[in-house]
């Protein structure tokens, strides 16, 4: 069989795999053992609040779906890629750099534009129901132009790396991509809060008080030292909670929503922090971005080898591997790899969650405050409590809420 027609055959299982999954999603798990085990730590109120939430624009969200698909056959499987490439090479009188440049743009808008729609439904129309949202119509806006302008930015700048690569180094780049893939994933992980979080957010050093005392004192049992501690205005936009630290060395930062620290008490904000320090304690980061390395590494030999037996068999519209006409189908395959990969990322990332969260318990010894910040975080972000268990081996980065707080029960 054609490597084209294996492709197109993937392509379609992707589809209907990815339309199975919101199947799942939209179902959820009924299972009357299950039930009960939530009802110990939630109400029905709770179930039917998260169940409604999740459902909510599942029929859109499919749409959305669709349209990504429907888009990302028709660069790959019809001649517009290499036609739009050979129009901008006239425009451009064939000054390669630029046609990628241009290339990328009309990629980006497009894509862009088809997807504008769903995310103002779900980022903006949604969160306004549920009461998440405190933006106007004109902080939405001027978030998702900031959103578009960086991702514009960067993906130009990444897309122009890759090519230069892809083109001047044809044995080596192989090697190359994820060596730059790793510097790009080390240097983004320091200047993110340097660049981009001051774009989006407002932030100010934490008040002297108890709750610092605390984050301080849990620092330094961990054997980790910090910078500093900031509160970010989240409260602005939205309800939702978080907190993170970043950083490398002596310079780590710790960052708190605001909504964390008005939603729980100090005790569960610092439970909070206990499950992030987990991370840096078992170097969660450094082992991701070595397994990432080690992925795109394969992937490059994967991509390589089928994009010479497709370019081979001259069915698909390819012009050469550097060229930014093969960039749709470099995409595509890399996104149906990644729908078999899943799954082994998804148990990976729960792995790491589990064990910041035995780290927070040994750190803190306070599992009472473990269980109510979960409970809390649940009911405050309306989380999906019965989720099906295949979207949750499938997709899920983090144990369930009720698989969380079981965990610390057995503490």
């Amino acid at each position: 069989m054609k490597l084209k027609h294996i492709l197109f055959f993937l392509f379609l299982a992707q589809i209907g795999f990815t339309l199975l999954m919101k199947y799942f999603s939209y179902e959820g798990d009924n299972s009357a053992e299950l039930h009960t085990r939530i009802l110990k730590y939630f109400t029905e109120e709770d179930i039917q609040s998260g169940t409604e939430y999740d459902r909510r624009g599942f029929f859109v969200s499919v749409l959305s779906s669709l349209l990504d698909f429907a888009l990302a056959g028709i660069f790959v499987f019809t001649p517009i890629s290499e036609r739009l490439e050979n129009y901008l090479q006239k425009k451009t009188k064939e000054r390669f750099y630029l046609v990628v440049t241009s290339f990328f743009l009309v990629f980006y808008l497009v894509e862009f534009l088809v997807s504008l729609p769903f995310s103002y439904y779900f980022g903006f129309v949604l969160e306004h129901e549920f009461q998440f949202s405190n933006m106007t119509l004109m902080d939405w806006v001027v978030l998702k132009s900031k959103s578009f302008s960086l991702g514009l930015v960067f993906g130009t700048i990444g897309i122009l790396i890759i090519t230069f690569v892809l083109k001047n180094f044809p044995r080596l780049w192989k090697w190359m991509v994820p060596a730059i893939s790793l510097g790009f994933g080390l240097i983004a992980s320091v200047l993110f809060p340097i660049l981009i979080t001051p774009i989006f957010y407002d932030y100010h050093p934490i008040e002297e008080g108890s709750l610092k005392t605390k984050i301080l004192a849990l620092c330094d049992h961990a054997q980790i030292k910090v910078e500093n501690i900031y509160v970010i205005d989240e409260s602005r936009y939205s309800g939702h909670t978080n907190a993170y630290f970043t950083g490398w060395g002596e310079n780590k930062k710790i960052f708190l929503y605001d909504t964390l620290i008005k939603n729980h008490t100090e005790e569960e904000v610092v439970s909070v922090l206990g499950h992030e320090i987990g991370h840096w304690v078992h170097n969660h980061q450094l082992i991701d971005i070595a397994i990432s390395t080690f992925e795109v590494l394969l992937l490059c030999f994967a991509i390589g080898f089928l994009f010479q037996k497709a370019k081979g068999e001259g069915l698909l519209p390819l012009k050469e591997f550097y060229s930014p006409s093969s960039l749709p189908f470099l995409f595509m395959v890399l996104s149906i790899i990644g729908s078999f990969t899943q799954p082994i990322s998804s148990t990976i990332s729960r792995v790491f969650e589990v064990e910041a969260d035995r780290e927070a318990l040994n750190l803190t010894h306070d599992k009472k405050s473990f269980i109510s910040t979960e409970i809390k975080l649940a009911k405050d972000n309306k989380s999906r409590l019965n989720p099906h268990k295949f979207e949750v081996i499938y997709e899920h980065s983090h144990p369930t809420a009720l698989e969380r707080i079981e965990m610390a029960e057995k503490y």
